[in-house]
């Protein structure tokens, strides 16, 4: 299952169907609401291989290749960072790559899932460690 065929012809449309995402991805959200970036602690809660907010292009394209994705939409997601990726929703991942869209979008709103979890979490302990540190100072 690819997004397209894979002919000559197709390269610059699909070369074309990048650069517009990337517009978008730059230009079209800047005022839209922003999801909140949960902290920047690798605590290790997270299941691997994963993306964050934060991931390279090139750590997209390796979860999307672990994930099994087609080459087409490899290429055509993997330039995106962790956050552009995250920003698209079901319809435009779905322009991209209309055969594996619909998947990709299941798989980013899973790992968009876990990370909110470990943010969560990592916000529970630190609670916890404080009221800890409050019990052993009192009397």
């Amino acid at each position: 299952m690819s997004c397209g065929s894979g002919s000559a012809g197709r390269k610059s449309n699909m070369e074309e169907v990048q650069d517009e995402l990337v517009h978008r991805l730059t230009l079209g959200r800047s005022a839209q609401k922003k999801f909140q970036v949960p902290s920047r602690s690798n605590s290790g809660n997270l299941p691997a291989p994963g993306i964050t907010y934060d991931s390279p292009p090139d750590e997209v394209k390796a979860w999307l290749e672990a994930k099994g994705f087609s080459p087409v939409t490899i290429s055509s997601l993997g330039v995106l960072t962790g956050a552009q990726l995250f920003s698209l929703n079901k319809e435009e991942l779905k322009t991209v790559c209309p055969d594996d869209g619909g998947r990709v979008f299941s798989q980013v709103t899973v790992q968009k899932a876990a990370l909110e979890v470990a943010a969560d979490r990592a916000e529970f302990v630190e609670i916890m460690r404080r009221r800890q540190e409050l019990l052993s100072l009192s009397p």
